[in-house]
């Protein structure tokens, strides 16, 4: 196997332990989380969909905030839920700032898939911070944008990427059930 492929599978391997282990509750996730960030900032630069590789030095940033700040939220427990209307702004919101991202990428670099590109980081940095704040609703958001994002490495042949996507559908759903128990 390619180098650049086995690389690409020690990322998907560290990130399939680090969901697992945030759906059961577990500090130990961060030490993956900041493996595979680093991994997928590379990969992702190196296959020009820029939005994603600064999505990932993102998660490798808020690797270290979890890690050091674990457990400060969850006094009261895990939140159920936001607001609908919270939800409604932010998802109106977070689409017109991924819609002038993808707008500069396109215009300024060489990125590709701009638009799906910054979908995916823009709604996953708003996942990723109801996340480390313990906020259930974060799992929804990610089946979404795991969703899309299949599409989005697919496309750029990261297929061991493509196909942890998949996987992290079925662990979105496990993770909201889990949290729901928290």
């Amino acid at each position: 196997m390619n180098p650049s492929r086995l690389f690409e599978l020690s990322a998907v391997v560290s990130s399939l332990f680090y969901t697992y282990l945030i759906g059961i509750g577990s500090v130990y996730c961060w030490g993956f989380a900041l493996y595979s960030g680093l991994v997928f900032t590379y990969l992702c630069f190196s296959k020009r969909i820029y939005a994603e590789a600064f999505l990932h030095v993102f998660y490798f940033v808020i690797g270290i905030y979890g890690w050091l700040n674990w457990g400060e939220n969850s006094s009261n427990g895990f939140s159920t839920s936001l607001p609908w209307d919270i939800h409604i702004l932010a998802i109106i919101g977070l689409s017109v700032i991924s819609f002038w991202i993808a707008k500069l990428l396109g215009r300024f670099s060489d990125a590709k898939m701009v638009y799906l590109d910054s979908f995916t980081t823009v709604f996953s940095i708003w996942a990723t911070v109801l996340m480390v704040q313990l906020i259930v609703d974060n799992w929804i958001y990610f089946l979404f944008i795991n969703a899309a994002a299949f599409f989005l490495y697919f496309s750029r042949k990261l297929y061991f990427t493509a196909a942890l996507m998949i996987v992290y559908v079925a662990l979105s759903i496990k993770g909201y059930q889990e949290w729901l128990t928290l």
